[in-house]
């Protein structure tokens, strides 16, 4: 029976340890972490690392139970440290990635209406739930901030004017450039992007062909090119078109230069290694382990995957939360 339990050990050891990397197991063209369940858990690190944290504390009170009374529980208690070291491996993931809660940015001494300053360039990308996040929320993020582009995830050409209008009664020029989107559904397959008049002239260029939108947008002097996206979530009847989505969005953002790339990615950066991508994180070391989606649990349990990849330096990065939209937006600074 010995062995059995040995077996057992070894089989319940590797599995966990598995959930560390899912992406070193393939299955059939794509990898094991880009394959329903597997992605979800994979975007839920904090979780994971919670519910192993339980089951450490579960098997190591049977274990020492087993063993007073029996002088038994070897293979469980081997099974218990397993659990604590893979739970305590996928926090330290998250907390290398950053888990910084700054809600603002220090003083931007960047590019202005009035001035280019040092060069910095600042980014605010929001899914808005359809406008759950009212414009009139955003609308102090941005002023206060000194935000230069705006990517809106769920947000009609409608609400984004209104956030345009709203920040030129402060002096502040935006320009307004959309995805497009069904006309049933104009807020929740819409994707939007301001840039401020600071940055320059740009004209909007074809985009990635995504189920709730991209706008690509080319700098005409000079500037960063700006690509705002919206892949299909992870769903079990999506999958293929998940894949599909994420592999072009990350594919584009690892060989980009002079480029910012910013949305609702409905990914991470586990599912972004998994299709072989190379882009940088704008959070990463900073705020790149806090979870933006749900918003409704804390940050340490929630999925990262909204997110700025660049090849431009980052500077400095927050977490914003207002009004009802189920998203976390993030502000980033970078120069």
């Amino acid at each position: 029976m010995k062995y059995v339990y040995a077996i057992l050990t070894v089989l319940i050891l590797a599995i966990t340890a598995l959930s560390l990397d899912p992406g070193l197991i393939s299955v059939g063209d794509h990898n094991l972490a880009l394959t329903y369940p597997v992605s979800q858990m994979i975007a839920m690190r904090g979780i994971v690392a919670l519910v192993l944290g339980v089951l450490f504390v579960v098997t190591f009170i049977l274990a020492l139970i087993r063993f007073i009374a029996f002088r038994k529980g070897l293979f469980m208690g081997i099974v218990s440290a397993g659990f604590l070291i893979v739970g305590a491996s996928h926090y330290f993931i998250l907390s290398d990635r950053g888990l910084n809660d700054a809600s603002s940015l220090p003083p931007d001494y960047g590019v202005t209406h009035v001035s280019q300053g040092n060069g910095d360039i600042t980014i605010l990308s929001y899914n808005t739930l359809g406008g759950q996040t009212t414009m009139s929320d955003l609308e102090p993020i941005v002023a206060d901030n000194g935000v230069d582009v705006v990517v809106l995830s769920e947000t009609s050409t409608e609400n984004a004017q209104d956030l345009a209008d709203r920040l030129a009664q402060r002096g502040l020029s935006f320009n307004v450039f959309s995805s497009g989107a069904d006309q049933y559904r104009p807020e929740i397959e819409s994707t939007t992007v301001l840039v401020s008049s600071a940055l320059g002239e740009y004209r909007q260029s074809p985009s990635l062909d995504l189920t709730y939108g991209s706008v690509n947008l080319r700098s005409l002097e000079g500037g960063p090119d700006i690509i705002g996206v919206h892949p299909v979530a992870p769903v079990k009847d999506l999958q293929d078109v998940w894949r599909s989505e994420i592999t072009e969005v990350y594919s584009v953002c690892s060989s980009m230069e002079n480029t910012i790339l910013a949305g609702d990615l409905n990914s991470t950066v586990d599912h972004m290694h998994a299709t072989g991508g190379t882009c940088t994180s704008a959070l990463d070391g900073r705020n790149g382990g806090v979870g933006t989606w749900p918003a409704s649990v804390n940050g340490l349990l929630g999925s990262p995957i909204d997110n700025v990849y660049t090849d431009w330096t980052p500077k400095a990065s927050a977490i914003v939360e207002v009004g009802d939209s189920d998203h976390r937006g993030v502000l980033v600074r970078v120069g």
